[in-house]
């Protein structure tokens, strides 16, 4: 690797070097050598630069090993990332370095699963490993046994109960006490594809659980029969296995709230935010033994899945009574390190304020769609702004920064050490993070998560962007726009595409959900109702996948790259940044709305108003209609001073939903607006402080749980306070 001008960078050099807060964040005094460029249609050349071939050869590359955080293929891809954004032309690069812990199997003693007779014989045993199928790369001897990171209790665990729990939710428990069946003792059994992985781990603890097996069932995930399946189609084979985290937390587990730089204090092990009992995922054709062993009362048919059994619940066998499930653990945590690859375009006017593009680069094996379909974009989103300015000698407005985070797989690991690391500077310079992740999960139609500030540029930029898909060209559709707004309409707004509200899941949350910076993730997807695409977090996740089977040409791919550089140029160029303030006070109507619809019978039997949090809803619509007709409609775009102080404004609203405190009970959130969901960490709730406290209380009363029934109105308080002072904050005056 060329490390001439490439920084790995301790915490040490910060100050020795008198860079505060690292990775050229504090730029100033960028002396550019050059005459101004002549003007450029920057959009349409990086549009024609941006190259499918490009994104091709980047993604065979970075899916040709497996590169688990922490290992040194870790280290040798991000340096790798490094040596390519310089080679791009980027004004600096820097590889970052986090100490932090993780976990990994034992990679010549895999985790098993035994079915014991009555006897103590072995009746059956899983394999613990996916079996190659295709591709060279499937043989790795680097590709790990099958895990979930961070998986509790180690050692032998037994136990002569296996229930099966349906996916895992508090309804499926629910039912299972109905018909009779406790799982406190047992292993239970769960399916993929309701929620995330480690709030299945959770509630079984919760309920008594001593271990989870995971699968994948064909009827979500091999909808077309076991014989059409990969290496031939993107369904899932019968050893397949979606390893994953069951971390429920963010960031370092040893560091909460803190990055884990040289000077960190670190919390013992057993303080952090763990599960403390086993779990494993097992292939469905594993799963199918295992049921099939089964006895007690049948599943209810909605329960039933696509495997040949009957689908008992348990909790017994049927081969009578000795029988017994075992769980051999090895997985274990350990100490390492891991690291982000950061590379800076420097802005020619505003190099103090930072559009910051980002994608996770780890895998749990090859990765080529999570992540490495979006590293390859970023590359070539990379490499298009970097010919721009070697070319031309053209540089941006504001400035670029390209991130390749670490660990992300195992719980966002390297963007929450970052953002942590910087997040006093990132709160008063950070125009926006564009974030995309898994490039191409299908090619159904573009998809896209957003802060409500995002939707005009986002939108606007979709409309630029040429329709990969030559049948919806030839409908009457030749942007990625229309085919997005055709198949995902909003049914609130027909005109305009749906766009979610970002959960957790993806590096977004650090900069969203924690600072205050608007934000997107952008991919296309797929039509199918699944949890995620059949191959997820699997072996089988190849550069044949992509290139034979889901995007030939990688045309989707360019798709992708040339809507993110678009969004970005949008910010990075614009004059007066392109924020959509009446999409937030919509968005803002919209959900109290929701609120007294669903909740609003209960607040007022029990004494609480949404009065107060209506009235700043209202206000807020006032003030941001009254600022787009005065300090945005007046402005001299000449004034620099006042085209800075109505960017700032806009920059900062977003900042002004951020509770220091935290949510209620969720100190690790400090959006009011948008957070995670406290029951399914990949999906989001609007104004989830006060609704999880709403649900918890149920149908009890104020005067059976005073507690939470005050918690409730202090937070109905709270959220009209930041409304409000969001709107104040659009004022020139107090």
């Amino acid at each position: 690797m060329n490390t001439k001008n490439l920084i790995i960078a301790f915490a040490i050099v910060y100050v020795t070097t008198g860079i505060a807060v690292g990775v050229g964040l504090y730029y100033a005094g960028y002396n550019a050598d050059h005459s101004p460029a002549p003007k450029r249609d920057v959009f349409q050349e990086l549009q024609d630069e941006i190259s499918a071939s490009k994104i091709d050869e980047y993604l065979k590359h970075l899916s040709s090993v497996p590169h688990l955080a922490g290992t040194e293929q870790d280290l040798q891809q991000a340096e790798w990332l490094g040596d390519n954004f310089q080679t791009s032309g980027l004004d600096r690069v820097v590889v970052v370095p986090y100490h932090v812990l993780l976990s990994y199997p034992n990679m010549t003693h895999p985790n098993k699963i035994y079915l014991f007779d009555d006897k103590g014989n072995a009746n059956f045993t899983t394999s613990g490993k996916q079996t190659p199928l295709s591709q060279p790369e499937e043989s790795s001897p680097l590709a790990a046994p099958n895990f979930n990171a961070y998986s509790g209790q180690t050692g032998e665990i037994e136990s002569d109960g296996l229930v099966y729990v349906h996916y895992g939710q508090q309804e499926d428990y629910d039912y299972l006490k109905s018909v009779g069946i406790d799982v406190t003792g047992t292993i239970v059994l769960a399916r993929y594809g309701a929620s995330f992985r480690g709030n299945i781990v959770d509630l079984a603890q919760k309920q008594g659980a001593k271990g989870v097996l995971l699968y994948s069932d064909p009827k979500d995930f091999a909808q077309r029969g076991r014989n059409e399946v990969y290496p031939d189609s993107w369904w899932m084979p019968g050893m397949a296995v979606q390893s994953g985290t069951v971390y429920l937390a963010n960031g370092d587990p040893l560091t909460p709230f803190y990055p884990a730089i040289e000077s960190a204090y670190r919390i013992d092990e057993s303080e952090a935010l763990l599960p403390s009992i086993p779990v494993q995922p097992i292939g469905y054709d594993e799963a199918e033994v295992l049921l099939r062993a089964m006895n007690g009362p049948l599943a209810p048919e909605k329960w039933r899945g696509d495997l040949n059994t009957p689908y008992s619940l348990g909790p017994g066998f049927q081969y009578g009574s000795g029988w017994k499930i075992k769980m051999n653990m090895l997985t274990a945590n350990k100490m390492v390190t891991t690291y982000n690859t950061i590379g800076m375009l420097y802005g020619e006017q505003e190099s103090d304020r930072y559009v910051l593009v980002g994608n996770h680069r780890d895998a749990w094996v090859l990765g080529a769609l999570d992540p490495s379909s979006g590293t390859a974009c970023m590359l070539e989103m990379a490499r298009a702004f970097g010919k721009m300015k070697q070319d031309y000698g053209w540089r941006p407005r504001r400035s670029l920064v390209f991130c390749s985070w670490g660990a992300e797989e195992y719980g966002l690991i390297g963007s929450y050490e970052w953002v942590e690391q910087h997040a006093k500077v990132l709160s008063h310079r950070a125009v926006a993070y564009l974030n995309v992740d898994i490039a191409v999960e299908g090619t159904y139609s573009l998809w896209g998560s957003g802060a409500p500030l995002m939707n005009k540029v986002y939108l606007e930029s979709s409309k630029k962007v040429a329709n990969p898909n030559a049948t919806e060209v030839n409908e009457g559709r030749p942007t990625v726009f229309d085919t997005w707004v055709h198949r995902y309409p909003d049914a609130n707004h027909p005109t305009k595409p749906r766009v979610g509200i970002l959960g957790s899941g993806s590096d977004y949350t650090a900069f969203m959900h924690v600072l205050g910076v608007p934000s997107i993730d952008i991919r296309y997807t797929y039509e199918e109702e699944i949890g995620s695409y059949p191959l997820y977090h699997t072996l089988y996740e190849t550069h044949h996948l992509l290139a034979d089977i889901m995007d030939k040409g990688f045309v989707y791919h360019r798709a992708v790259t040339q809507l993110w550089t678009e969004v970005a140029r949008n910010l990075l160029e614009s004059v007066v940044l392109p924020m959509d303030l009446d999409w937030y006070a919509t968005y803002l109507n919209e959900s109290v709305v929701g609120i007294r619809n669903r909740y609003g019978a209960q607040l007022e039997a029990n004494q609480a108003t949404l009065t107060h949090f209506e009235r700043a809803v209202g206000n807020f619509a006032v003030a941001t209609r009254r600022f787009q007709d005065t300090s945005l409609a007046k402005l001299d775009p000449n004034d620099v001073l006042a085209v800075r102080r109505v960017n700032d404004q806009l920059m900062q609203l977003e900042r002004h939903f951020i509770e220091p405190h935290g949510l209620p009970n969720r100190p690790e959130y400090n959006h009011i607006v948008f957070a995670p969901s406290s029951s399914d960490g990949y999906s989001s709730s609007s104004f989830s402080g006060l609704t999880d406290l709403l649900e918890a209380v149920g149908n009890e009363t104020e005067v059976q749980r005073p507690k939470e029934w005050a918690q409730i109105k202090q937070h109905l308080s709270v959220i009209a306070f930041f409304i409000d002072a969001a709107g104040e904050s659009l004022n020139d005056y107090l």
